[in-house]
């Protein structure tokens, strides 16, 4: 370090400088997480805690804790408590809700510690005249002009790659609409086996008349898995029944036994001292006494013995009623688990599948005679979700975005790349409306 007072005092301000500068921009991200209020697609990451005296340990709820997608109607699922409104409210509201209604869901002696916080953003939308229309990562105070470069700027169509895009996009919406399908069979499936219903009960997707062979085979394939399950729980439960009828069984011949022993000490007993008196008058030699005694030991001990045996048996008799209500708790724990993720894959599923249903209708689109906004020959417009519906607002390049917003982009016909509105335009670039991380 230099011994120059000057400059060890300009190290010093500028080290405070960087210090301030990393404490505002911290301070800064997080009252920005704070004051966020979630909105539709926000998939959030919910941890429940709670103390556990008898171990004196806070444990972890696995199967209610993970990942979580809000919806478009702003209700999240959770195992237990169903479904809740958390549409406008902030990760502090949403975690205060959680824990209230689980602890007057379960009747808990106090409600568990529960934290929430954003995992992902919900994703904005490019479409229209744009190079790679898709859907692209949401971070704060992203900008209508910073969502178009992302999408590649203004889209000028290469004529031998027409048609790929739109190609691509079709066959990713049939690879969809199968997952869809698997995953509500499989969530039909778990939701009859934490119910204990003797049957599953799909819904009309997979039921209709025109719902094809993949929904008929997945329908059979849950139903094999559901009996499978079904029968290995039955063997299981069947296995520990019959290991508890034997321990019962067990118990009352010992019982008996230790009621015929009992009953032979007593007679002994007895015997001995009838001889001791005899002895004691030189009547009986001690020789006899002494026999007597001795098979009365051994007597006594066989008792014993058989105490014992009876005790092995009882608790035998306990650990097998434990682990039958074992076989039940682990089965409801892993069913609500699998349910949880396979709901939360199936809310993907239908957002990616309505977003590549809007990226084959909305195509690149002219507007005749539209006003350009300065040098730019583009004409911008948002289409914003809330809870009246969508809404079109006019844009400009530096028109702040929210979550979910759907950018339309057009081109003015006014220019010299005017571009046919008769006219589907291709896609270039990566898989057209691939999300971009």
């Amino acid at each position: 370090m230099s011994s120059n007072p000057i400059a060890r005092l300009r190290h010093g301000r500028l080290a405070a400088a960087l210090l301030a500068s990393a404490a505002y921009m911290f301070f800064a991200v997080e009252a920005q997480a704070a004051d966020y209020r979630l909105a539709a697609q926000t998939k959030i990451h919910i941890s429940i805690i709670q103390w556990n005296p008898s171990k004196g340990e806070y444990q972890r709820w696995e199967a209610l804790s993970g990942d979580f997608l809000v919806s478009n109607q702003g209700t999240i699922g959770l195992p237990v408590v169903g479904s809740l409104d958390v549409g406008g409210r902030t990760n502090t509201e949403v975690a205060a809700q959680i824990s209230a209604a689980l602890h007057d869901k379960m009747g808990l002696i106090s409600p568990p510690e529960v934290s929430v916080e954003i995992a992902q953003y919900p994703s904005i939308y490019v479409v229209g005249a744009v190079t790679t229309p898709g859907a692209y990562q949401f971070r704060p105070d992203l900008t209508v002009l910073q969502a178009v470069a992302l999408a590649g700027g203004r889209y000028r169509p290469p004529l031998e790659k027409a048609g790929q895009g739109g190609i691509s996009l079709l066959g990713e919406l049939t690879t969809i609409r199968t997952k869809k399908l698997r995953l509500l069979g499989r969530i039909a499936r778990l939701q009859a086996e934490l119910s204990g219903d003797a049957e599953i009960r799909f819904p009309a997707e997979l039921t209709s008349n025109d719902a094809g062979d993949v929904a008929g085979q997945v329908m059979a394939l849950e139903r094999s898995l559901f009996t499978a399950r079904a029968s290995e729980k039955t063997r299981q439960v069947e296995k520990l029944s019959d290991l508890r009828n034997m321990y019962t069984n067990e118990l009352n011949m010992l019982a008996s036994k230790s009621k015929d022993s009992g009953e032979e000490i007593a007679q002994t007993e007895t015997e001995v001292a009838k001889i001791t008196k005899l002895v004691e008058q030189g009547i009986v030699t001690s020789s006899r006494w002494a026999e007597l005694r001795r098979v009365l030991g051994q007597m006594r001990a066989e008792h014993a013995q058989g105490d014992i045996e009876a005790m092995r048996a009882r608790q035998g008799l306990s650990e097998t009623t434990r682990q039958e209500f074992s076989i039940s708790d682990q089965r409801q724990t892993e069913a609500a688990t699998q349910l949880r993720d396979a709901q939360s894959e199936l809310t993907e599923a239908r957002t990616r599948e309505y977003t590549i249903r809007q990226l084959l209708l909305a195509d690149s689109t002219v507007v005749p005679g539209a006003p350009s906004d300065g040098n730019s020959d583009l004409k911008l417009v948002i289409v914003r979700q809330d809870r009246q519906g969508p809404k079109e607002l006019s844009a400009s390049e530096t028109t702040p975005l929210a979550p979910g917003d759907v950018v339309k982009v057009y081109v003015a016909s006014s220019t010299q790349d005017m571009v046919n509105p008769a006219t589907p335009q291709p896609r270039t670039g990566p898989q057209a409306g691939g999300e971009t991380q």
